[in-house]
């Protein structure tokens, strides 16, 4: 046999195997494993994941239950049970992912029970569904595995209730099309009362029926019966809860209100206009907008010129495997008569989908955090586009292209935010190392205020978590030690004030934390620069520092810090942080600083003479300030200049912050004529006032 004949029978082969059913499931796998799960190794707790991952290790399964009280108790459920089965965050990365990838399995086999004859409308709407653009929040996986469970018992449902339709065919029900419908029920039932998501879609069921319905060719009166006597369960179900929700369990979401409703008391004409612009906002971003995305340019400086080619190469691997795997998938893609169906059933879906979300006055953007709300939309408006395919005049070669080039480049989209999410872990794990370097101990009660940190997926709520679970693990009272906050996002809510002797008080469900402004610690930490906690004495009218952080240097005090013998590595849970980092500039930055608080100024001159000899550099000139005050407390007068000539050279705006801490020199250290000579020189230099 020729190498020729060869390469024909194995393209043959797999062609033959890209028909058979199994490979569809796989093909998922492979879908899903090249968009989410290629860094899992490498990514770890993100926004919400972390209150709750402390939660559950301070408090246990009773802290869950008091934080799901009034906040989706049933939901809070499946929190019991994988909390108990997964305690790292590459075992929560694979379950995340493993839900993702069964939910486009199920509806795979829910679009193939309803449209039978046409397989490619199973396996496009499928594949779309698991790679969709417009929802990038996967990867907070504590969260979203548990809520991919509850789509999944969604999905679940409908697939058991079309099983049970088809089977069933209008004749009297027999035992297994009973135990279809029973399950179908019980997870229905546990889709409603464990989340709002997708409370409304479940209305979507009769118009799956009625499709499923088609393919017996009943009279149309017969269809409607069988589709009313089918949908009249779950209808009943859905009343029924709905009812509870209203009147019996109303404030289990009471974090969202019914905006719309109050609305329109006050205003109905205001209130019906908002409500249809918000309609036309969401269909748009859902449908248009979240894979018009995927096509953006890539930012090449800042993602890295190695992620971006191996971006463009997965891309276009992804496009030409899958084209040639849709080509073999390619039976009946010219069938038209469903196209416009599918596209007004995928309508009605996206519209059930935005119920929630009108109602409550939060409409679906594609910006974090907000992409969440376009979850219920997902179904829908993959229909969309796959209707909207099958009806275009296109030869079949062309459509399978269109698909293919969707699929890639969703693919690498999703791909570029798994990166994001990796560097988003890598410089949370950072802060928390220098953190860790400079306070190893804090008084109880202290709040930190921070800047608004250089990453998306974590928030000042979400860090407070593990500052607590760290810096003290054997608290397990109902009175958190510590609270984490950004100023520029809480002041005039939470923090009702930047003047001294000012209450904060924030409730974390299962636990609260009661502080003063009058027990503050303020850092900044902007990398590549270190971490960097802010002095009262020459921060507060810092012009390189935000408005709201030279208001919060006024309150900060280092007299909540201290030292001890405990270090990084006792403070960090080995689970989290596995290896130190390297002791480059941050580290002898840190500790310098620390020392320089405890007056220990040889220790910080002993620092500064290793760090200076590093292959490393202060990023941010305020960097060089411990070592120039330890040096001048030994006496080494001509090092303290000339780093305080170094400082002044990258940026004027430093020559204020200098003069008081030579003024503060000034006042500390014994007078010899070589600081006498020193002091004069700093002030003839930086005009300095005598």
């Amino acid at each position: 046999m020729s190498v020729t004949q060869y390469f024909r029978n194995t393209v043959k082969i797999i062609g033959e195997w890209f028909e058979k059913p199994l490979a569809v499931p796989i093909a998922l796998l492979i879908i899903a494993l090249a968009s989410y799960g290629l860094l899992i190794n490498r990514l770890g707790y993100y926004w919400d994941d972390f209150p709750l991952t402390y939660i559950n290790a301070i408090y246990g399964s009773e802290g869950l239950t008091r934080y799901f009280s009034t906040n989706r108790p049933f939901w809070g459920w499946l929190y019991q049970i994988t909390f108990n089965i997964f305690n790292q965050p590459w075992q929560w990365q694979l379950n995340a992912l493993f839900w993702r990838w069964i939910s486009a399995v199920i509806l795979w086999l829910l679009v193939l029970e309803i449209w039978p004859k046409q397989k490619y409308i199973s396996i496009w709407t499928s594949i779309l569904f698991l790679v969709y653009p417009g929802f990038t929040q996967q990867h907070i996986s504590v969260i979203y595995s548990n809520l991919l469970i509850v789509l999944d018992c969604f999905l679940l449902s409908l697939y058991f209730n079309m099983k049970a339709v088809h089977q069933s065919g209008g004749g009297k029900p027999g035992l297994k099309i009973l135990t279809w419908s029973s399950l179908a029920l019980l997870l229905s039932l546990y889709n409603l009362i464990a989340i709002e998501y997708f409370f409304a879609l479940e209305l979507i069921r009769p118009l799956f029926i009625w499709q499923a319905l088609g393919e017996k060719n009943f009279d149309r009166k017969i269809r409607v019966k069988i589709t009313v006597l089918n949908w009249l369960p779950y209808l009943l179900l859905w009343g029924a809860v709905t009812i509870w929700r209203l009147f019996i369990f109303s404030y289990q979401t009471h974090n969202y209100q019914m905006n719309f409703f109050q609305g329109l008391q006050n205003a109905p004409f205001k209130a019906m206009i908002t409500l249809l612009k918000d309609i036309a906002i969401s269909m748009w971003v859902v449908i248009i907008a979240a894979w018009g995305k995927i096509f953006q340019p890539i930012n090449i400086p800042e993602v890295g010129l190695r992620t971006t080619l191996v971006t463009v190469f997965m891309v276009f691997m992804v496009i030409g495997v899958f084209a040639w795997y849709l080509w073999q998938n390619r039976k009946d893609i010219d069938h038209k008569s469903n196209g416009w169906s599918i596209i007004i059933i995928g309508i009605i879906a996206c519209l059930l989908g935005g119920v929630p979300w009108w109602l409550t006055g939060l409409p679906p953007t594609l910006a974090f955090p907000s992409d969440r709300f376009t979850l219920p939309f997902i179904l829908g408006g993959c229909l969309i586009i796959v209707g909207i395919l099958i009806i275009l005049p296109f030869k079949t070669w062309i459509k399978v292209i269109i698909m293919a080039i969707l699929v890639g480049f969703a693919v690498g989209s999703q791909f570029l935010v798994t990166n994001q999410f990796r560097r988003d872990w890598e410089t949370q794990r950072r802060f928390f190392w220098q953190l860790a370097w400079r306070i190893p101990d804090l008084e109880p009660g202290t709040t930190l205020m921070a800047n608004d940190l250089p990453v998306t997926y974590f928030s000042d709520n979400s860090l407070t978590a593990p500052l607590n679970w760290f810096w003290a693990p054997n608290n397990k009272s109902k009175e958190m030690a510590y609270l984490l906050l950004y100023p520029s996002q809480r002041l005039g809510k939470s923090l009702s004030s930047l003047l001294p002797d000012t209450p904060i008080t924030v409730d974390y469900l299962a636990a609260k934390f009661t502080g003063n402004t009058s027990q503050v610690v303020s850092l900044v930490y902007n990398p590549p620069a270190c971490l960097r906690i802010l002095d009262k004495g020459l921060d507060s009218d810092n012009r390189m520092l935000s408005m709201d952080m030279q208001a919060a240097a006024t309150l900060s005090s280092t007299q909540w810090i201290h030292d001890n013998d405990r270090t990084a590595e006792n403070i960090l849970p080995k689970i989290l942080f596995k290896i130190e980092p390297s002791h480059g500039w941050c580290y002898h930055y840190e500790r310098a600083d620390l020392a320089r608080q405890e007056g220990n100024w040889n220790e910080v001159a002993s620092l500064g003479d290793i760090a200076y000899n590093l292959n490393d550099y202060p990023n941010d000139p305020s960097e060089h300030f411990p070592f120039i005050e330890g040096y001048a407390h030994i006496g080494n007068w001509d090092r303290a200049l000339e780093l305080t000539r170094q400082a002044e050279d990258i940026s004027p705006v430093m020559r204020p912050l200098l003069c008081r801490l030579w003024h503060r020199i000034e006042i500390s250290v014994p007078i010899s004529n070589e600081k006498t000579s020193t002091i004069s020189s700093i002030n003839s230099e930086l005009g300095c006032l005598q």
